[in-house]
């Protein structure tokens, strides 16, 4: 029952412990033989966003699994705790100032059977690591918000440079958008149309003449 209803705005948590975060909460001596699941309540003000604003809830790091709510309404879930989730609030922000967020964070502890049921690796041998262990906070951003970036270098001579990039885009409509890159002062521009959500994007730009990198002892190092 509990679980149910501590997201409301009406649940009193006048007689909760309050704990750190960012932290682990093994860390805390209330907790430190817990193996969760821990539900997280805090209060917070924030300006509404502008005309085409967006605002997202953004996560740096949870160990290793939660449920968000955001002024009683659920938004969104997590897993995995080495990288960031973004989770659009913007509705939720034009609405009023003040704010509740509600968090359950579940970190499973691993059974005696080996067989792994979270990708936590060693860092889950003989202590749990659960908690929101990086910070939380507010991300704004334009109509076509940026979730992910990755440039890999493929392939280097002394005459061209391959670079592929791939970006993972949100847009609130579809639109059309130019993604324009700069390599050594030499700019790319690649067209794109873009759906409504989510849009996972790939292409390549050649660099000619690259700079190339060598070992220290031999000569510079330059990054693309």
């Amino acid at each position: 029952m509990l679980r149910r209803t501590f997201p409301l705005e009406e649940f009193d948590d006048s007689r909760w412990t309050e704990i750190d975060v960012p932290g682990h909460w093994r860390n805390d001596v209330n907790f430190a033989g817990v193996d969760g699941p821990l539900l997280y309540r805090t209060r917070f003000e924030a300006d509404p966003p502008g005309p085409d604003r967006r605002t997202w809830l953004e996560f740096d790091g949870l160990f290793y699994q939660g449920d968000v709510w955001l002024d009683g309404t659920y938004v969104g879930d997590t897993e995995g705790y080495f990288f960031g989730h973004l989770l659009e609030v913007t509705d939720r922000l034009r609405r009023r100032r003040d704010h509740l967020l509600a968090v359950e964070v579940a970190c499973p502890p691993e059974p005696s059977s080996g067989v792994g049921r979270t990708l936590t690796g060693v860092t889950q041998r003989g202590w749990n690591p659960g908690g929101i262990w990086r910070p939380v906070g507010l991300r704004e951003t334009g109509p076509v918000a940026l979730r992910h970036l990755r440039v890999v270098c493929t392939d280097a001579t002394a005459t061209v440079a391959t670079l592929a990039v791939r970006a993972v885009v949100d847009t609130a409509r579809p639109r059309p958008v130019v993604f324009r890159t700069t390599v050594f002062g030499i700019d790319h521009r690649h067209p794109q149309p873009l759906a409504a959500g989510e849009n996972s994007l790939e292409w390549r730009v050649r660099v000619p003449r690259p700079p190339l990198w060598w070992p220290r002892e031999l000569g510079d190092q330059p990054l693309f």
